[in-house]
């Protein structure tokens, strides 16, 4: 797929490698101090089984079929590359007849999350507006952009549902460089009256939630709008839909440049370094590895250890002799890109600071300004 993309004033058409990585030896779900596991030891589970729920109501189902094996900080279940299903529910023909109550009990039933939070609890929470932001809100991310592409029409049916039956006043925002889902959306747009449409500028990080709603929806108090992105709604639909949780995402794997971008569809619990080693043949090894938004500079040390969550979207590979900091040099790019005009050099950041990670982009010495230790070594 090709896009445009623009990121500090660097706009060009990009292509964007699609794989997929659905069958993986097995997969592991993490233990959390305080979980219910619903499974023992050498227990055989089917896909979609309920495997355990979080003090958060935050629920884990399994990806695959297999054999249960418990260690203290994992579940691991064994692919044994069966389709079996022992858990399934009767499909909806489409989402005509859905009450609020349905959407509520299926939300609900199903433990479905955005940003670590019950969507339910908001649900039952009345709110004044919907805000849908179908943005990769992370730079050199692509994953809101595949799943919005690939899902158009049940995203919005989605959307004109949750206007509907909630009756709230509803927003879907799209990249404007997004011509895509843009053009796709624009074809059918007129068919959803429900559904405000609103193209806006797409860069980082004026496309992430707190910014787009003291810019776009000021007027609003935070506890009266509801956030979902791309991949949260498309949670709903299945939830409503089939009645099941979705046990596959996509994950950015991005080699330090946005023209070397892997979007990879992958099942929940999958091995990142099995994924990168299968998918894109090179060894993780040899590079520094950084989650999510590499300006914040996360960096990871094990990547053996991690797994696919929803809370690890991208991952951001820079070989490692080009990824070495050096001191300080004064030239001030830092304090000129800050969008909430901070000095980022400063030995304590200041409270506003948004953490978006782009003084650490610009820096020619490559000095990790969000943390402390590496600015009292280097500035």
């Amino acid at each position: 797929m090709k896009l445009t993309y623009k990121f500090n004033n660097d706009e060009k058409q990009i292509e964007i490698n699609h794989l997929e990585y659905l069958d993986p030896k097995d997969v592991l779900i993490y233990i959390r101090e305080g979980d219910s596991l619903y499974v023992n030891d050498g227990d055989y589970v089917y896909v979609n089984q309920l495997i355990k729920e979080g003090t958060n109501g935050i629920k884990s189902y399994a990806t695959v079929s297999g054999t249960i094996k418990i260690s203290k900080e994992y579940i691991t279940i064994n692919n044994d590359k069966t389709d079996s299903n022992l858990i399934s529910a009767e499909a909806r023909e489409n989402l005509s007849g859905v009450k609020k109550e349905d959407i509520i009990n299926s939300c609900e039933s199903l433990g479905i999350d955005y940003e670590n939070r019950l969507i339910v609890n908001k649900l039952k929470t009345p709110s004044k507006i919907l805000i849908i932001n179908a943005m990769d809100v992370e730079p050199y991310q692509f994953n809101n952009n595949y799943l919005f592409q690939d899902n158009v029409t049940d995203l919005l049916d989605t959307a004109k549902l949750l206007a509907e039956k909630f009756n709230i006043e509803t927003h879907l925002l799209l990249n404007k460089y997004d011509d895509n889902n843009v053009d796709a959306v624009k074809r059918v747009i007129s068919k959803y009256p429900e559904v405000n449409f609103r193209i806006i500028n797409d860069v980082f990080p004026y496309n992430t939630n707190p910014i787009i709603a003291n810019k776009f929806f000021k007027e609003y108090k935070k506890e009266d709008i509801l956030f979902l992105d791309t991949f949260a709604l498309y949670k709903i639909f299945v939830a409503i839909k089939n009645g099941l949780p979705v046990n596959e995402r996509y994950i950015t794997v991005n080699l330090g440049r946005a023209d070397s971008s892997y979007v990879i569809k992958a099942k929940y619990g999958s091995n990142l370094a099995e994924i990168i080693k299968e998918c894109i043949k090179i060894d993780p090894n040899e590079y520094d590895i950084y989650l999510n938004n590499f300006m914040r500079k996360i960096k990871c040390d094990n990547l053996e250890s991690l797994i696919i969550t929803d809370n690890i979207k991208g991952i951001f590979l820079f070989p490692k002799d080009e990824n070495v900091s050096s001191k300080c040099i004064k030239c001030g790019k830092c304090v000129d890109i800050c969008p909430v005009n901070i000095n980022p050099l400063s030995k304590t950041l200041d409270s506003s600071c948004i953490r978006c990670g782009l003084c650490n982009f610009v820096c020619p010495a490559n000095i990790n300004l969000l943390s402390k230790e590496n600015k009292e070594k280097e500035i």
